[in-house]
């Protein structure tokens, strides 16, 4: 994969040539208006056939000295796997897809531990997508999110965060009180150092008409947390885009569009946003509404140590 600077945004994105090429993808990175550098990674490769899209996005948990570091190797390494892994085509059963993300993170998890940033090793969330015009898959550890947004209808978030805020919306808190809490947005899952659970929420989804799947870091969503807030924010920004080579919205403008936004809105934080547009359903195909599959991958480890090592 070639490292990539999209409109000479100073960007932390690797983008395979194949992946770069097609014009349903779109990504934005930018350091934000308070950091002094992007502690924010993202990964997009395709499978051979360019029919499955992966992306990786993993944001440096900044309370730790390796962020930036750990945030680039969790999401490479990630999305190196299940690109792999694709080669022998995306298994069929629920429970091997959840395993497949299980792997995936303990990979990441072990990789972030055996290659530490120069002054330690350093934590990070991270959310694994791969998309078809079948399904939609994604597995998260932390509060790093993705959403569908239909061509019409209600939108949906693809994940559930490992937060303190979203541990209180489980026990029946209010969300808009969760969320403004004291101590709200402190993550309960990452990757890298101290990390103790390890085990991905997987969701799936089978959209039945065209839509955008969004994947992006907390630098985007904490300025508009409400799902249906943040999509009028981005079908204003897909109805602004100029065409892109295929002469559908530009992706990659409507990524940049965001990102400005997230800027615009004070960007605290890093911003990273990664777009993929479904244009066509398959001919016949007509999914149930609901997720096929949401669940969270047992614990792996002992198949992991052949793999990848005994945990430290």
């Amino acid at each position: 994969m070639d490292e990539a600077t999209h409109r000479l945004r100073p960007s932390r994105i690797l983008i395979s040539q194949a992946a770069d090429a097609l014009p349903t993808i779109g990504v934005a990175s930018d350091v934000g208006m308070r950091h002094p550098t992007n502690q924010d990674y993202l990964a997009v490769d395709v499978d051979k056939d360019a029919r499955h899209v992966v992306i990786v996005v993993a944001d440096g948990v900044s309370s730790t000295e390796g962020a930036e570091q750990a945030a680039e190797v969790a999401a490479t390494t990630a999305c190196q796997y299940l690109t792999a892994c694709l080669a022998q085509g995306l298994p069929p059963a629920d429970d091997a897809v959840v395993s497949l993300f299980g792997h995936a993170v303990r990979r990441a998890h072990r990789a972030v531990l055996d290659h530490p940033g120069p002054r330690g090793i350093g934590a990070c969330t991270l959310v694994a997508a791969i998309c078809s015009p079948d399904r939609v898959l994604a597995a998260n550890i932390g509060d790093t999110r993705a959403y569908w947004f239909p061509s019409s209808g209600k939108e949906r978030r693809l994940t559930v965060d490992d937060s303190v805020a979203q541990a209180q919306i489980d026990l029946g808190m209010p969300r808009e009180e969760a969320e403004s809490g004291a101590g709200a947005h402190a993550i309960t899952k990452w990757l890298g150092a101290r990390a103790a659970d390890l085990d991905p929420r997987v969701h799936a989804y089978s959209p039945r008409i065209p839509g955008w799947v969004m994947i992006c870091s907390d630098g985007l969503w904490n300025h508009v947390p409400d799902p249906s807030d943040l999509a009028k924010v981005f079908w204003d920004f897909v109805a602004k885009a100029p065409a892109g080579p295929d002469g559908r919205p530009d992706p990659n403008h409507v990524a940049d569009a965001l990102a400005d936004y997230a800027n615009a809105c004070g960007g605290y934080d890093n911003v990273t946003i990664a777009l993929w547009r479904l244009d066509e359903v398959p001919a016949g195909t007509t999914p149930p509404d609901p997720p096929a599959l949401e669940q969270t991958a047992p614990d792996q480890t002992a198949a992991d140590q052949t793999q990848v090592g005994q945990p430290s």
